[in-house]
């Protein structure tokens, strides 16, 4: 039997790719956070996190600090960089 992929679609660009390669975010008050497993969250994918258009129209949607939510996306790319070295490691 084959090991099936979830799928899940970016909030912004609004098109599907397998659930891990996509950033999971959720508002928490007024705040966006890393998904922490409670609660309802929404996805992200890596090419429009690094779009600067996308990334405006997201800060302007939920509200955000721009500076903040840029520094939020950032973070979580180079973290998700490191797990990826070092499960190939």
């Amino acid at each position: 039997m084959k090991n099936i992929q979830p799928i899940r679609m970016c909030i912004a660009c609004r098109s599907r790719h397998p659930k891990n390669t996509l950033l999971r975010l959720k508002q928490m008050g007024h705040d966006i956070v890393a998904h922490d497993g409670t609660g309802r969250s929404f996805y992200l994918c890596m090419s429009c996190s690094q779009n600067e258009k996308k990334v405006k129209g997201l800060v302007k949607r939920f509200k955000q600090d721009e500076k903040y939510f840029t520094k939020l996306l950032a973070d979580l790319i180079l973290r998700i960089r490191a797990c990826e070295k070092s499960h190939l490691n």
